[in-house]
């Protein structure tokens, strides 16, 4: 079964189980029998037939005239627990050569005449803003791409520029970091749109793309997106549109009121729990557990005997730190011992995602959008106060920020044993790699998708991060065509296959998924059957474990300011997690930090 088809099938398996989890959706049935001995009685329970629903189908579309035949249920389905998927029927009519906005509904019906209904809204547009070329040009054309990555991803930016030049050698793409990180990359932008002198592609989170489209500095990318010359091809899958993954290209349509696409997706990841094996074998052996826990009340339930075996796991790992040659690497006797006594057995990397994302596991909601596309903030609710609630209440023991040690990252920690299980990045997992002394891990790793809350498990999820590319309005039309080649050609297959090996960053297509090189790198190993090693294993994990979750990943709706309001929630979750307690009550550290994210998301 290729990825494509799994993610259909698991979300189908997740319809099952809302029918047997969810509540209300039986009916139940008595019959009274009598005998010499007793009278009993047995409730016979029937189960309510489910209704059908859709996935994939987006309600606001946007196409340009003289694009590709275009279908407006292309990639979606309706799908039914009882009945599998179901033909959609469409109401209304529409047309893609003829400019206006169509209204049509959509619609399908199981075998129980229980049906699904939801609109299509398609805007037509003339191609009036600026041209597509037919040919690019023979003549040299030089483009810029900003970014802010670290020297791998540079790295691999570089080298695909150069194989990219293969293909089109009258094309130069200029790599250029300009920021040390994304909001002063954005920050530069915004300034270089304002009057400077702007790249031709530029790298961005979606609150950033939200800004560039209010100062006019970037381009819709639907119609290339369905060129009929140089858009994606839907005749081969792994070269569609529509290979790239489903929430990647929702992500990318959020923008505008009409579905336009701003940007393509690059280089993305999402959150996973990396932990100490070793640690962990040792309860499993010991019968404290069967395995390791997947949900946060499990994994604060063997908080005291992690802390019973930290200390021989500890002086294991010191003990072979101190026979290295790395002499950087030794430990000293006071050193351990501190290890020790900072020891924390669960950690969290970042404050903001821990806020955002539990928020939704205790079944809460963040942020959204209004009518006039602002921000509305919906943290301020007793879902919120639930899960500061339980943290708190574990704080120290078993859980905490690595803010703890006067740090960014958990991974220094996580590599000396001083925590047992850290949550990150997919892209940063290389970092929590444990060293190697005489070829072989100071202790053993795990990963494992992010756990849930086990009193809600419906409202599993784990959040999709990483960035995209936007095309902005610098330059010729031939430049933005060649703009948008390589845009192209950061998405294909080749490429996409090729960058997740190397960074450990999730593919972007179905297609990647689905190939022999990477279902080996996810199983550790690599083409010869060879087993990876050294960071090669902890990025194999990750990228399995993201691929396990996929079908529950979110992203947040991108509005001008979602990036103060995650500042604020940042905040707000360091002070319950590492605030001080003197002189003040759980409930009034709640409140505070709850109003004070507040306020900073209002502003």
């Amino acid at each position: 079964m290729n990825f494509k088809k799994k993610f259909v099938a698991l979300f189908m398996m997740l319809l099952l189980s809302i029918v047997f989890i969810g509540c209300g959706e039986t009916t139940e049935s008595s019959t009274t029998t009598t005998t010499d001995q007793e009278t009993s009685t047995t409730t016979t329970t029937e189960a309510v037939n489910q209704a059908p629903r859709f996935v994939g189908l987006f309600q606001k579309q946007t196409i340009y005239k003289g694009a590709q035949e275009y279908d407006i249920l292309a990639g979606a389905k309706a799908v039914d627990p009882e009945d599998g998927e179901l033909e959609i029927s469409i109401a209304g009519a529409y047309s893609t050569t003829r400019v206006g906005t169509y209204e049509v509904y959509v619609y399908a019906t199981d075998s129980e005449g229980e049906s699904v209904t939801d609109s299509i809204t398609l805007t037509v547009k003339d191609l009036t803003a600026y041209t597509i070329p037919d040919e690019l040009t023979t003549d040299n054309i030089s483009i810029d791409l900003w970014h802010s990555n670290g020297a791998t991803i540079e790295s691999a930016l570089k080298a695909y520029a150069v194989s990219f030049q293969e293909i089109y050698p009258n094309i130069t793409v200029n790599i250029i970091k300009n920021g040390n990180n994304y909001d002063e990359l954005r920050e530069n932008t915004v300034n270089a749109i304002r009057g400077g002198q702007i790249p031709n592609i530029v790298q961005n989170y979606p609150d950033h793309v939200m800004e560039y489209i209010d100062n006019n500095g970037v381009i819709a990318l639907t119609p290339y997106i369905y060129h009929p010359i140089h858009g994606f091809n839907p005749e081969v899958e792994e070269e569609s549109f529509l290979d790239i993954l489903l929430s990647y290209r929702r992500e990318n349509s959020q923008y505008t009121t009409d579905g336009e696409y701003y940007s393509l997706p690059f280089n993305k990841s999402t959150e996973v729990m990396i932990y100490n094996k070793t640690m962990f074998d040792m309860l499993i052996e010991d019968g404290v557990i069967d395995e390791v826990p997947n949900t946060w009340q499990g994994l604060f339930a063997v908080a005291d005997e992690l802390m019973g075996v930290k200390d021989e796991v500890i002086d294991s790992i010191t003990t072979k730190l101190n026979a290295s040659k790395t002499l950087s690497l030794h430990k000293n006797a006071e050193e351990i011992q501190a290890i020790k006594d900072n020891f924390v057995p669960i950690t969290y990397d970042s404050p903001a995602n821990a806020f955002i994302t539990l928020v939704r596991q205790w079944g809460g909601q963040y942020t959204t959008i209004d009518s006039a596309r602002q921000g509305v903030v919906l943290f301020d609710s007793d879902e919120t106060r639930d899960m500061l609630s339980y943290f708190f209440d574990n704080r120290d023991n078993p859980f905490t920020l690595p803010g703890k040690w006067g740090t960014e990252y958990a991974s220094d920690a996580f590599k000396l044993g001083q925590t047992a299980v850290t949550f990150g990045s997919t892209g940063g997992a290389r970092y929590n790699t444990p060293e190697t002394v005489d070829g072989e891990f100071v202790f053993d790793f795990g990963v494992m998708p992010m756990p849930y809350n086990e009193d809600m498990p419906l409202e599993r999820t784990a959040i999709q991060q990483g960035t995209n590319m936007s095309i902005t309005t610098a330059g010729t039309d031939q430049e933005k065509l060649a703009s948008w080649l390589f845009l192209k050609y950061l998405t294909s297959k080749d490429v996409q296959l090729d960058f997740a090996l190397k960074t450990g960053y999730s593919p972007v297509r179905y297609s990647v998924y689905d190939t022999e090189q990477y279902d080996d790198f996810r199983s550790g190993t690599d083409e010869t059957g060879k087993l990876l090693a050294g960071e090669d294993l902890m990025k194999s994990l990750a990228a399995n474990a993201a691929a396990e979750q996929a079908d529950f990943l979110f992203y947040d709706q991108a509005y001008v300011g979602s990036s103060v309001a995650r500042a604020g929630v940042e905040v707000a979750f360091e002070r319950v997690i590492l605030g001080s307690l003197e002189g003040t009550t759980k409930e009034a550290i709640i409140e505070n930090a709850i109003a004070y994210a507040k306020d900073e998301a209002e502003k």
